[in-house]
């Protein structure tokens, strides 16, 4: 027994450093190429637009500052990712859980990203009701609504739908960000949240990401008390389903 108790601990203590070696190499891959696009795009269309501001046409000095507009968002948002998750690495990230109301929550999540839907001509509904309450901290909610409505819009073809509903179980909420959208195999599907392998696709107009915004999606809807999962094929939209209490025992 002490013996298969040893190598039991053993086992325990391998899989937290491959985990811990595997948490290194996303979060330095993350800041040695990631981080770097969107400055690169800045640098570069930026410069373009200094130096040749004087002789560029209205309507292509425009189309500059969108651009530079978009690498600016899709670096701060890399970034509050990466220092998200760099305070929940280190314990370091506040939870202050409380009863919120969904509806809010939803409607301030597809108030921010509705821009981005509106240039792919995407339609964006929620059918969630007034008064759905979930117990869960505020910030992290707000986290996981973000990332998984950004992502749908990401992966969702122009005039494409994406969508926010919920159900109400026993003791849990049950909340869906479903799309339209090019959909996922089942092997894409199990490395969605694993920090140990690599999944990152370019969304259907090209968007870059890291796969960084899921593993998070999953540590707060955890941290909260609840579960999330995908279901999805290929060719056939994905529907992102996680739950939270509805009460505060968690």
């Amino acid at each position: 027994l002490a013996r298969v108790r040893t190598h039991l601990a053993l086992r325990h203590t391998q899989q937290n450093l491959r985990e811990a070696d595997a948490t290194k190499d996303k979060f330095f891959s993350i800041i040695a190429h990631d981080l770097k696009n969107p400055f690169n795009a800045l640098i570069g269309l930026s410069k373009l637009l200094v130096c040749n501001f004087d002789i560029m046409e209205e309507d292509k000095k425009r189309q500059f500052a969108q651009n530079i507009h978009q690498a600016s968002e899709q670096g701060f948002k890399l970034l509050e990712n990466l220092l998200d998750w760099s305070r929940m690495q280190t314990g370091r990230m506040d939870w202050n859980p409380g009863s919120l109301d969904l509806y809010l929550y939803a409607y301030e999540t597809l108030s921010l990203v509705t821009s981005a839907a509106e240039a792919k001509n995407i339609r964006l509904h929620s059918g969630i009701a007034k008064d759905t309450l979930v117990f869960a901290d505020p910030n992290m909610l707000t986290m996981v609504l973000r990332n998984l409505t950004s992502n749908a819009i990401k992966f969702t073809d122009e005039g494409g739908s994406v969508e926010l509903s919920s159900r109400s179980l026993e003791e849990e909420q049950e909340i869906t960000v479903s799309d339209t959208g090019i959909g996922m195999s089942p092997e894409d599907i199990g490395k969605l949240f694993r920090i140990d392998a690599h999944h990152s696709t370019p969304g259907t107009a090209n968007e870059m990401g890291t796969g960084l915004g899921l593993i998070l999606c999953k540590e707060f809807v955890e941290r909260n008390g609840g579960k999330i999962r995908v279901e999805s094929e290929v060719g056939k939209g994905a529907r992102f389903i996680f739950t939270l209490p509805r009460n505060g025992r968690i």
